[in-house]
């Protein structure tokens, strides 16, 4: 496990790692195995930026830092903030990240830009999970200090699970799970701007080499809500 200290300070937030017999609405789901759905929208992505391959979406990471106008597939879909909504996809790495901070994810959305992230990001050579978890490091009495805090990166291995972005009581959290072992991972989570009228998810990649093409993998793609 990589640690970093961080001049931020964020509260450490315990998800349940399953919530059992909760009712679940599917709003919507793609496997890509037949193709992309049409509910889909791309934004700035060219046709040669993605394609369907073996019963799966691949993308080419886009060159250059992660922005406002950085290329995505976005769908919009009938929920709010306040409800609890679960983002989850299979994200496979096709070729080593060598730029620092490439990376590529899962996004929750307002009507055109990006507001949460779940990715796995080359940090100091490192492919991890970002946004990390937060551990308090300080001595007690300084929890106001952003300097005794250290951002917990885990190593993005396959083996962890899907990632997830979890929407609930206006707070995005981002877990990975369930692993081989049914385990599941909690990392960062933060507020959500609560009354924005659109909603939905994104898949992105960003901060690849100029040089050379890198390409990653999206699997079962799904969004539940549950009732």
């Amino acid at each position: 496990m990589l640690r970093i200290a961080a001049p931020i300070l964020i509260f450490i937030h315990i998800l349940a790692t399953a919530q059992v017999g909760a009712a679940e609405e599917v709003l919507f789901e793609d496997t890509f195995d037949s193709g992309l759905s049409p509910k889909w929208s791309v934004v700035g992505l060219k046709k040669e930026d993605y394609r369907i391959k073996d019963g799966g979406l691949e993308m080419r990471v886009h060159p250059g830092k992660a922005t406002k106008e950085t290329p995505m597939l976005m769908v919009l879909l009938p929920f709010d903030t306040s409800e609890t909504v679960t983002a989850s996809v299979e994200l496979t790495v096709l070729d080593r990240f060598t730029e620092q901070a490439e990376a590529a994810g899962l996004f929750l959305t307002d009507e055109d830009s990006r507001e949460f992230s779940a990715e796995k990001m080359n940090v100091n050579g490192h492919l991890v999970f970002s946004p990390p978890d937060v551990e308090f490091i300080g001595k007690e009495g300084t929890e106001g200090d952003p300097q005794q805090y250290a951002l917990k990166f885990w190593p993005a291995n396959d083996e962890c699970g899907a990632i997830k972005i979890i929407v609930r009581g206006n707070y995005g959290h981002f877990q990975v799970g369930p692993s081989r072992e049914g385990k599941y991972l909690n990392f960062f989570h933060s507020a959500l701007r609560p009354k924005e009228p659109k909603r939905g998810f994104a898949l992105s990649a960003s901060g690849g080499p100029t040089d050379k093409e890198h390409w990653v993998r999206f699997d079962n793609f799904r969004v539940v809500r549950n009732k």
